[in-house]
C-alpha cells in the first residue's frame, strides 16, 4: 500500500538527464495510483502552491553543477514554502561515464547536501537523497560518451530510480550508498561550490560561441531553460543569466555552438604569468585584474567572430568542433518546451 495521496514533483534539466528521472519518478507514481503533478521551474512565474489535501511527496531533480545545484534551482528551493503533512526527496544527475565494463561515477560535491539542509531547516523530513549518474553532458571540456555506453548508462539509472521508488512510496527512506561513501570528496570540494556560485558561472556563460555554420535558426534562443541568449546582428550571444546547462550546444541541429573554454584559460594563464614576470605586484591583485579583463576581452572576441576567416580559425582549434553532441536518449527537442501538466487517476 502506498504511503502518500500525492507525487509533486519539480525538475529542471538542461539535456534531459534531470527530466528523464522526473518523468521515471512520475511513471512509479502513476503507477501506485498517486496524483501525480510533474513542472519544469524554468520560466515558472508567479509561482504559487495550494496545500494539497493528504500526504505529500515532493521531488526535486536537477543537475549538478559547480558541485552544487544549478542557481535557479537553488533559488526555487530557498523560496519554497512549508508544507504540512509533507515530505521531500532529491535526485541530482552527476556526469557518469563508461569504459569498457566500468561504469564510472561522476561526483555531487554540495548538490544534495544543499538542498537537504534547506529543507531540514524549513522543517520537512527528507525521504531520499539519490545521485544519479547519468551520462555527462558538459562537452565543453571532454566528448560525449559513446551512444552505446550512454543508453546502458541511462537503463541502469532507470533501474535505480524504480528502486528508490518502490522503497519511498512506501514510507521507507531512500539513500543512495554513494551519499554518504562520497561523503570525504564532497567535503574535499565544498570550496569549489561558492566561487562557482558568486564568479565561476559568471565567466563560464562566456566560454561558448557561435561558429561560421550558425544560419541563425533561434533554437538555442527560443529553448535556453532561462532565456540567457539573445540574437544579435544575426548571431546568438550568452548573457550572465546563462546556467551552463549545454542545452544551447547539444540542441543546435547545426553543431553551430563551438567552446573557446581551453583557449581562455590558456590565454588568461599566460597573460598572468606575463604580468608576474614583469611586475612586483601580489599574485591575488593579478588575478584580480586579470577576471576584470576577461569581460572586455570577450566582448572583443564576440565582435570579431563576424570576421569570417577568424571564426573559423576558432571553430577549426576547437575541440567541440571535434565531437559529436549529447541528448538523453528517449528525450526529444519538443520535451523541452514549457510544461505544465497535471495527472489525476
Amino acid at each position: 500500500m502506498t504511503y502518500y495521496t500525492n507525487l509533486y514533483i519539480y525538475y529542471f534539466s538542461g539535456t534531459g538527464n534531470a527530466y528523464s528521472a522526473a518523468k521515471w519518478i512520475k511513471e512509479n507514481g502513476e503507477k501506485e495510483g498517486l496524483n501525480v503533478y510533474i513542472q519544469t521551474i524554468e520560466k515558472l512565474e508567479n509561482f504559487k502552491l495550494k496545500p494539497p489535501e493528504g500526504k505529500t511527496l515532493f521531488a526535486f531533480t536537477y543537475p549538478t553543477h559547480g558541485f552544487a545545484a544549478p542557481w535557479l534551482m537553488l533559488k526555487f528551493l530557498w523560496n519554497f514554502p512549508r508544507i504540512s503533512n509533507s515530505d521531500v526527496l532529491f535526485v541530482n544527475t552527476q556526469a557518469g561515464s563508461k569504459i569498457w565494463k566500468f561504469y564510472i561515477p561522476g561526483m555531487s560535491g554540495l548538490a544534495q547536501w544543499i538542498s537537504i539542509f534547506i529543507f531540514w531547516f524549513k522543517g520537512y523530513s527528507v525521504k531520499g537523497s539519490l545521485p544519479l549518474d547519468m551520462p555527462h553532458s558538459w562537452i565543453s571540456f571532454s566528448p560525449p560518451n559513446l551512444r552505446l555506453f550512454c543508453n546502458q548508462m541511462v537503463e541502469r539509472c532507470h533501474r535505480i530510480v524504480n528502486k528508490m521508488c518502490d522503497k519511498i512510496f512506501t514510507g521507507k527512506r531512500y539513500y543512495r550508498y554513494t551519499v554518504w561513501t562520497h561523503l570525504w570528496f564532497d567535503i574535499a570540494v565544498s570550496w569549489i561550490t561558492p566561487l562557482y556560485l558568486f564568479c565561476g558561472r559568471f565567466f563560464l556563460a562566456k566560454t561558448l560561441f557561435p561558429s561560421y555554420n550558425c544560419n541563425g535558426c533561434k533554437i538555442c534562443e527560443i529553448h535556453c531553460p532561462v532565456g540567457a541568449i539573445e540574437i544579435r546582428n544575426g548571431m546568438p550571444y550568452w548573457k550572465y543569466t546563462c546556467e551552463s546547462c549545454m542545452r544551447c550546444m547539444n540542441i543546435c541541429p547545426q553543431m553551430a555552438i563551438q567552446s573557446w573554454v581551453t583557449r581562455i584559460m590558456l590565454f588568461f594563464y599566460l597573460l598572468t604569468v606575463a604580468v608576474i614576470q614583469l611586475t612586483n605586484w601580489n599574485e591575488y591583485f593579478i588575478f584580480l585584474i586579470v577576471s576584470i579583463l576577461f569581460f572586455p576581452i570577450y566582448w572583443i572576441f564576440i565582435k570579431i567572430l563576424h570576421i569570417k576567416i577568424i571564426n573559423i580559425l576558432f571553430t577549426y582549434t576547437s575541440f567541440t568542433k571535434l565531437w559529436n553532441r549529447y541528448i538523453t536518449p528517449g528525450v526529444e527537442l519538443s520535451d523541452f518546451k514549457r510544461r505544465n501538466e497535471k495527472n489525476r487517476e
